[in-house]
C-alpha cells in the first residue's frame, strides 16, 4: 500500500504519539503530582499522565484545566473501581455489549486499532432500563479494554500508540437520531470516553450519513480547529469513506467486511472475556508461585534447623570424648 496521505500537522501528531513526556510538558506533570493525593497519583501510569497533559493542551488556563481533568479522572476511577475492570466480570456485562455492539477490526499503517459500531443496532430502550451509573461503568470497562488493546499492539510493534480509529455506521438511522432518547443515550455514553479517556481518538469515520448531517457539518466545520477537523470524516456512502480510509493508511485487509474490506470482526465482548480470563490465570499463577516460594523458604529453614541440631549433637559428642580423655 502507498504511503498514507496525511497533512503536515497529522504527521506531527503521528511522531508525537511515540514520544514520552517532552521537556515543555514536564511542568504539567509536576503540577498534577503536587495536586493529586499520593494514593491516586501512585496508581496512574506514565501513559495516563501523558494523555491527560496532551489531551488538554488547547485548554486555557492550561495548568488549571489539566489539573482539574486529572482530579476528575482520578476521582472517577475510585468511584467505579477502575483498577479492577479487567480482573473480573461486571454484572450485566454481556447484556450491555448486546445492547451496544462494537466490533474490533484491523489496524492502520501506524498501529491504531479500528473499532466499528452500527448506530441503528443500539438498543436504547434496553439501555434505558439499566441503572444509569452501572451502565456508564460498563462503558468505562469497555474503554479500559481498548486501552489494553492499544497496549498489546504497542508491545507487538515496539512502538507506543494510544489512539484508536472509530467507524460509526449511520445506515438506517434516519433523521430521528438528531433528537430524542437515542441521541441523548449516544451522547451520554460517548461522554464516558471524552471525560475519562482523553487523547484516545485518532480518527472518526462516519459512514452512510444522511444529507442533513453533511450540510450541518459544512456549516460548523470552519469554526472547529484543524486538529479536530482532521479527526472527523463524514461520508454519504461506503465507497467515498473507503477511499478516505486508504488515504489514511488503512489497507483492505484491515477494513471491515461490511465496507467491502476483508477484515472479519471480533466482538469487543469476546475480547473482554479473553483478557479477564488471562488476568485471572496470571493471578492464579502468581499466587501459586508465591505459595511455592513460601513453602520452599519454610522447608529450607527447617533443614537449616535440623542441620544446626546435628551440629549441636556433634559438638556435644566431641566434648564428651574430650571428657573421657
Amino acid at each position: 500500500m502507498s504511503k498514507p496521505q496525511l497533512k503536515d500537522h497529522e504527521w506531527a501528531l503521528v511522531e508525537e504519539e511515540v514520544t514520552t513526556l517532552k521537556d515543555e510538558e514536564k511542568e504539567f506533570f509536576d503540577g498534577i503530582m503536587k495536586a493529586l493525593p499520593e494514593e491516586q497519583s501512585s496508581k496512574m501510569t506514565p501513559l495516563d499522565y501523558l494523555t491527560v497533559i496532551r489531551g488538554y493542551h488547547t485548554y486555557e488556563p492550561r495548568m488549571e484545566e489539566t489539573i482539574k481533568a486529572a482530579h476528575k479522572i482520578a476521582d472517577w476511577r475510585e468511584h467505579v473501581d477502575y483498577y479492577n475492570f479487567l480482573k473480573k466480570r461486571l454484572d450485566q456485562d454481556e447484556e450491555f455489549h448486546n445492547y451496544w455492539k462494537e466490533d474490533i477490526y484491523g489496524e492502520d499503517a501506524f498501529g491504531h486499532p479500528i473499532i466499528a459500531m452500527h448506530v441503528n443496532d443500539v438498543d436504547t430502550d434496553s439501555l434505558h432500563k439499566m441503572d444509569d451509573d452501572h451502565m456508564l461503568k460498563l462503558q468505562g470497562q469497555k474503554q479500559t479494554l481498548y486501552l489494553k488493546l492499544k497496549e498489546d499492539i504497542s508491545t507487538r510493534r515496539s512502538e507506543q500508540r494510544y489512539k484508536y480509529i472509530l467507524i460509526v455506521d449511520l445506515k438506517g438511522t434516519g433523521m430521528g437520531i438528531l433528537g430524542g432518547k437515542k441521541r441523548g443515550m449516544l451522547q451520554k455514553i460517548f461522554n464516558v470516553g471524552a471525560d475519562n479517556f482523553p487523547e484516545s481518538i485518532w480518527k472518526i469515520f462516519v459512514v452512510n450519513t444522511p444529507f442533513i448531517f453533511r450540510t450541518v457539518w459544512s456549516v460548523v466545520k470552519p469554526w472547529i480547529d484543524p486538529i479536530t477537523q482532521a479527526k472527523i470524516n463524514l461520508h454519504g456512502n461506503v465507497k467515498d469513506c473507503v477511499k478516505k480510509m486508504h488515504e489514511a493508511g488503512i489497507s483492505d485487509d484491515n477494513i471491515p467486511e461490511f465496507m467491502g474490506g476483508t477484515c472479519k470482526p471480533k466482538r469487543a465482548f469476546d475480547y473482554l472475556l479473553e483478557v479477564i480470563a488471562n488476568n485471572e490465570k496470571s493471578a492464579t499463577t502468581a499466587t501459586t508461585a508465591t505459595s511455592t516460594s513460601t513453602t520452599e523458604t519454610e522447608s529450607n529453614k527447617n533443614d537449616n534447623d535440623n542441620d544446626d541440631d546435628d551440629e549441636d549433637e556433634d559438638i556435644a559428642e566431641d566434648v564428651g570424648q574430650l571428657h573421657f580423655v
